[in-house]
């Protein structure tokens, strides 16, 4: 995570120092003496003009959140820290909703600032002209880009020619949760750390029954675009915007999604939606694989009786250890913005070793920085976590992140759409031929105008 430095204005100021004596040796040769040689003195900081400081009159930052905070954590992580560290800055949140989608601020020419969300949408404000490289502002504000994760920073760099277009705040992880009264019931080992889903799905089968009126349901993937991130898979080109699903990989994908959930009893009510309301409020999901979810109603449903614990996520037998691709959440300081450095100064702050250390133990995000020991203290303070095997989060690592078409999001549905028709009984070539039609078609439609959604 991104270090707050305190002397940042030193650093600037040895900076141009160095820069500017090498500009007056550059510049004394051919003067002076003959051969062209003269010893000039060396420059003082008395003869160094100092970087401007950044302005600290009153700012209003405007922050568009498409994903990940509630107003608790934004409060503790964002506000809080900020008018501590920069009392001039105050905080102003937007969400989308009717009238303030990121399309509808752009067009009204009422931009953010700073916009929240994850790597898989930075394509979207990029296509918007929101984004520019925020590596030289980072310097201004001492900002230490070596502290984050190489890999993280790599993700974000493959959106625009290799320039860091945002600051990473935070790391997703894969893990799979399950139910252990359910385990208990029908006398079946808990999942271990390292299993192929070709290992889970036999516990699977012996989990999904009906008993006494009740549905059992054994595995819950979520959904084939969860299954298909440990394969750093896309649906679109993000050059060309084909569609790119006859490859094998995707092919892969669909039969281990149709494996899963034809086990009798264990189609969910809805393919392709979220297991997690089932998992935690119904209780009828043995186990769950799926994102970060200690920070989304874990505890809640702890205290209404969800018996549960945690265990590294399956991994595909040739990708072993990998639980899906750098997933990150950013935030960006947008190219309109006209209060630049106080954006980054914001960023800095919240990227600091103090607030990631309180993002890590107060809210189970895996901070951005890398720092194991820092990673490690996940979850240290929520006392609903204690005696949790946490230990399978860092059992996996994330495979590269590909870089997204600006209309992923939009061409999702088509391929939930296309899997459905497989799911039931429709040949996969005849699938993909007619999921790549369609596709092709939204591409069409769309390629004057940003259609795709915010957010996951």
């Amino acid at each position: 995570m991104n270090k707050w430095t305190k002397n940042a204005y030193s650093v600037s100021g040895i900076a141009a120092l160095t820069l500017l004596a090498g500009l007056l040796g550059g510049c004394a040769a051919k003067s002076g003496t003959p051969g062209g040689e003269s010893v000039q003195p060396p420059a003082t900081a008395d003869t160094v003009k100092k970087a401007p400081a950044i302005d600290t009159s009153p700012v209003t930052l405007k922050l568009f959140f498409t994903t990940g905070f509630d107003d608790k954590d934004i409060q503790s992580l964002i506000v809080e820290p900020v008018a501590k560290k920069h009392p001039n800055i105050t905080v102003k949140v937007v969400k989308p909703g009717t009238g303030t989608t990121i399309q509808e601020l752009v067009a009204a020419g009422d931009i953010p600032d700073i916009v929240f969300t994850w790597n898989g949408d930075l394509g979207l404000f990029k296509e918007l002209g929101l984004l520019e490289d925020l590596t030289p502002l980072a310097g201004k504000i001492g900002l230490d880009l070596k502290k984050f994760d190489p890999t993280v920073l790599d993700a974000i760099r493959i959106v625009m020619d290799n320039q860091l277009s945002a600051i990473p705040f935070a790391v997703n992880f894969n893990a799979t949760y399950y139910n252990k009264d359910i385990f208990d019931k029908f006398g079946v080992a808990y999942p271990k750390d390292g299993m192929f889903w070709d290992e889970l799905i036999p516990l699977a089968e012996k989990l999904s029954r009906s008993e006494n009126g009740i549905r059992y349901r054994g595995l819950d993937p979520e959904n084939i675009n969860r299954m298909s991130m440990p394969l750093s898979l896309t649906m679109l080109d993000p050059k060309t915007d084909k569609p790119v699903v006859s490859s094998d990989s995707w092919r892969s994908v669909f039969e281990l999604a149709k494996r899963i959930w034809d086990i009798p009893n264990n189609k969910p009510d809805k393919l392709n939606g979220t297991g997690r309301t089932q998992f935690m409020n119904d209780k009828n999901v043995a186990m769950l694989p799926v994102q970060n979810i200690l920070n989304l109603g874990l505890e809640a449903a702890e205290k209404n009786g969800l018996n549960w614990d945690m265990a590294q996520y399956p991994s595909y037998k040739n990708k072993p250890n990998v639980y899906g691709h750098v997933d990150t959440h950013i935030f960006a300081v947008t190219k309109t913005s006209k209060y630049k450095d106080q954006a980054m100064q914001l960023l800095g702050v919240i990227t600091s070793d103090e607030v990631q250390r309180l993002s890590t133990r107060t809210t189970a995000r895996l901070s951005s920085l890398k720092d194991m020991e820092l990673r490690k203290q996940l979850g240290a303070d929520m006392a609903f976590l204690k005696g949790k095997h946490l230990e399978a989060v860092f059992k996996s690592t994330p495979a590269p992140a590909p870089a997204f078409s600006t209309l992923e999001n939009s061409a999702r549905p088509l391929l939930h759409k296309g899997f459905e028709a497989y799911f039931n009984g429709t040949d996969v070539n005849t699938v993909i031929r007619d999921t790549e039609a369609e596709m092709n078609q939204l591409v069409s439609a769309s390629r004057k105008k940003i259609t795709s959604g915010i957010g996951r």
